[in-house]
Order: structure tokens, then C-alpha cells, then sequence
């Protein structure tokens, strides 16, 4: 796809979306505190944990695998959360990922930034299908994702092992479908 040969940033009325940088390492170690790391399976703990998390996705990025974007407030470029999508198939799904520094949750970031990639992944990069799996008690993010349209397609049980839990959990899978989109903003 051609928008792998520049990283595309993105811009909304508050927020920046660039590409990580490994000098993001220190604030994305800050940021995946316990309250945001209980909704993923692995989290950065340390610094150069922080900056392996920027070179995963940076490879993914050159191998046209994934794209995460750094989330920034303007004017600001400190990183506050990313946001993106992995796992493409053919280009015709994909996984939505994300996570926020606490301190901005509930302020319609991380649905301002969705708004900004969403779009793009169905115009831009041609995904057909966005899904997204969610812990079942993460109910804000199960939120976010149905105000953006997002639908419940069922429980995936025991679908992820989660090594600081020593178990494994289910997840809610929600999706979004490009047609679902078109027919909904069709005029």
C-alpha cells in the first residue's frame, strides 16, 4: 500500500498523530501505569521496555503488518497514548488498538483520535472490517467503540493469556464493517 512509504500523520482539532520515536520510551513507560496496563496482557515496566513497545510496532510498520500512531495534545508532541491497527489480513481486516495515560480518560480523547484513524484504515489503507477485543469488564472501552459504531459479535472465550494475571481471559469482540459505515453516511 503507498501509505507505507511516509509514516501519515494525522491531525484533529486537539490532537496530533505521529509516528512513534524511540525517545517516547520514558513517557510510554510513565503512562502504562497498573490502571492502564489491567486492560492489556503484557505492558512496558520499564524504559527500555517503553522503547522495545516503539520498535514492535515501528517494525510492523516497515514489514506492512500494523500502523500505531503516537497520540499528542497540541501544541505539546509529548506522547499521551497510541492508537492503530495490527494484524492486517490482505488488507481487508484488521485490529484496533489503544490505550491513554490515565489522567485523560473521560475526556473524549481517545474518541477523537479514532474518529482520525478509522477513516483513514477504510479510505486510505482499504480495510473492509475493524475488530476490536476487548477485556469484558472494560466497559468504557466497550462504550467508546459503540458510540463509534462498532457492533457486539460475541464472546471469545479464553481467547488471550495475560502473564501479570497467570490466566487466561475472554474477550468481547466488537466490529465495525466499511459498508456498515458507507450505508450509514450514505445521503
Amino acid at each position: 500500500m503507498s501509505f507505507f512509504s511516509k509514516f501519515p500523520v494525522l491531525e484533529t482539532e486537539r490532537l496530533r498523530l505521529r509516528e512513534l520515536r524511540y525517545e517516547d520510551g520514558p513517557d510510554i513507560c510513565a503512562y502504562f501505569n497498573e490502571d492502564v496496563a489491567r486492560y492489556y496482557d503484557w505492558w512496558p515496566a520499564t524504559v527500555a521496555d517503553g522503547r522495545g513497545f516503539v520498535r514492535y510496532f515501528r517494525h510492523g510498520y516497515q514489514e506492512e503488518l500494523s500502523i500505531r500512531w503516537a497520540i499528542t495534545l497540541k501544541p505539546s508532541d509529548k506522547i499521551i497514548g497510541s492508537c492503530g491497527f495490527s494484524d492486517f489480513y490482505r488488507f481487508s481486516l484488521c485490529e484496533l488498538g489503544y490505550e491513554l495515560a490515565k489522567e485523560y480518560w473521560g475526556k473524549g480523547i481517545m474518541k477523537e483520535a479514532l474518529q482520525a484513524i478509522i477513516p483513514f484504515g477504510f479510505n486510505e489503507i482499504g480495510i473492509h472490517r475493524i475488530q476490536a477485543s476487548v477485556f469484558p469488564e472494560n466497559q468504557a472501552s466497550i462504550r467508546l467503540l459503540e458510540s463509534l459504531g462498532f457492533q457486539k459479535e460475541g464472546l471469545l472465550r479464553e481467547f488471550l493469556y495475560v502473564k501479570h494475571r497467570n490466566q487466561w481471559e475472554d474477550c468481547v469482540l466488537l466490529a465495525l464493517l466499511k459498508s456498515q459505515v458507507e450505508k450509514e453516511h450514505a445521503v
